[in-house]
């Protein structure tokens, strides 16, 4: 089995720094454990359980606790909002023997969390990775998803190149993993027109830890399902996406993609990668309306 962290002690550490944010996020919350057949899935809720539910996924290298810290207050006053830790990440889920096998399937997996928090139909959300879970449940899985909003989300149409393309954004300073250098990594990949890390420093502190305690490799155990356009124009009413201006120029494989499917998109200026913590109240503005029908 791939160790989710590097070591016991740097889970210890980025478990405490999870709680410290959750603190962080201004709105009453609720943590619970989803058993599945590949494992133990840790989702935090917060909102009115009879508001419409909403499942929330993270990105590579990321958890629910520092994803959704600035989202989570305005979110769950619309919406019951759960946040879902992936398996294989840096949170408190725990992959189970069966996460490890091949015969892992992600679209049975967020099932299993459905079914075990008793949801019927619901929406869903994610950024980068996040974004590929999302979107590939509503394409390929069972009908249950009423809309997705897909934030930054390059895995859906190329998922190894758009990989490549992340890890090269933080060379060099990933050869020499300093605490300085992992920040800037963090910085590279956010608009310096959003001004996120000065605003909200605990945002870049945790990644850098995150980045210093996780065994990414713990989130590619299974192959990536790719695009298949087919599949996704007859239910491009339910899909959405939102994009970051910054070096927008990169992502213009999707883009073209999304034009040539007829599928509906925003480009949100002064962010990047991390939209939805660059420009977190234009991002929940645009997520409510469009889940809400009203854009």
């Amino acid at each position: 089995m791939v160790k989710v962290f590097k070591s016991g002690a740097a889970k210890a550490q980025v478990l405490r720094s999870y709680d410290g944010l959750l603190a962080g996020w201004g709105t009453a919350y609720q943590e619970l454990d989803v058993e599945t057949p590949y494992g133990t899935t840790h989702c935090i809720t917060a909102g009115a359980p009879d508001s419409p539910p909403l499942l929330l996924f993270h990105g590579v290298g990321d958890n629910s606790a520092v994803m959704w810290l600035l989202n989570m207050k305005e979110l769950s006053q619309h919406l019951y909002c759960i946040a879902v830790d992936t398996l294989g990440g840096p949170g408190k889920s725990v992959p189970g023997e069966q996460f490890h096998k091949q015969t892992f399937d992600q679209v049975d997996w967020i099932s299993s969390v459905a079914d075990g928090l008793g949801l019927g139909a619901f929406y869903v959300a994610g950024v980068s990775n996040g974004t590929y879970m999302a979107f590939n449940y509503t394409v390929n899985g069972p009908g249950r998803v009423l809309k997705a909003v897909c934030m930054e989300g390059g895995m859906v149409t190329a998922p190894v190149r758009s990989m490549i393309h992340t890890l090269m954004m933080m060379f060099p300073e990933i050869l020499i993993p300093t605490h300085n250098n992992l920040l800037k990594v963090a910085r590279k990949l956010s608009s310096p027109a959003s001004g996120l890390f000065d605003k909200h420093p605990e945002v870049g502190e945790h990644l850098v830890l995150l980045m210093r305690s996780h065994n990414q490799q713990a989130m590619f155990a299974h192959k990536l399902q790719l695009y298949e356009q087919e599949k996704a124009v007859p239910i491009r009413d339910k899909l959405y996406f939102l994009l970051g201006d910054y070096k927008l120029e990169q992502k213009r494989e999707l883009t073209r993609t999304l034009d040539a499917g007829g599928f509906r998109y925003t480009v949100i200026p002064d962010a990047g990668h991390g939209v939805n913590h660059e420009q977190p109240e234009r991002v929940n503005r645009e997520l409510v309306g469009v889940l809400r029908g009203e854009l």
